[in-house]
C-alpha cells in the first residue's frame, strides 16, 4: 500500500483557488461583525455618558439649593467628552412625583452619530435619552 508520491501534496484541479473563494466570501462577514461590536461598544459608552449626566443633574438639583441653570451646567460637563455636544437637549422639570411631593427630574437626549451608517439596519444618528427623578429636600 504504497502511496504515489506524485499525488500526495497535489491537489485536484478544481480545488486551486479554493481557498482564496472562501477567503473572499468570509473576510466581509468578519468585518461586518467586528464594525458591529465597535458600533455597539461606542453606543453604550455614550449612553453611559448620557445616563451619568443626568443622575448627576438631578442629584445637585435635589439639594434644592440650586438654579436650573446650574443643573445644566453640571449636565454639560459630564457630557464634555462627546462631540457634538449642541445636539444635545437638556430639560429640568420640578413637582413632578405623586403625592406633592417636591422632586426634580432631569431630562437628557443626546444624538450619537454611528462610525459606520447601515441605513435599514440602525438609524444615524442614534437618540439617546436618559431621564432621572429624585426628590428634593429643600
Amino acid at each position: 500500500m504504497a502511496v504515489d508520491q506524485r499525488t500526495r501534496g497535489t491537489r485536484a484541479r478544481g480545488e486551486r483557488g479554493q481557498s482564496l473563494v472562501e477567503l473572499a466570501l468570509t473576510i466581509p462577514v468578519l468585518l461586518l461583525l467586528l464594525i458591529g461590536v465597535v458600533e455597539i461598544g461606542n453606543a453604550l459608552n455614550v449612553y453611559m455618558t448620557v445616563v451619568d449626566a443626568g443622575r448627576d443633574g438631578a442629584r445637585l438639583g435635589s439639594k434644592g439649593s440650586v438654579s436650573d441653570a446650574e443643573v445644566r451646567n453640571v449636565v454639560v460637563m459630564d457630557m464634555d467628552r462627546l462631540p457634538n455636544l449642541a445636539t444635545s437637549e437638556i430639560t429640568v422639570d420640578h413637582n413632578v412625583m405623586s403625592g406633592g411631593r417636591p422632586s426634580i427630574r432631569v431630562t437628557v437626549c443626546y444624538k450619537h452619530s454611528l462610525v459606520l451608517s447601515v441605513p435599514l439596519v440602525m438609524p444615524n444618528p442614534l437618540r439617546m435619552c436618559s431621564s432621572t427623578t429624585m426628590p428634593t429636600t429643600g
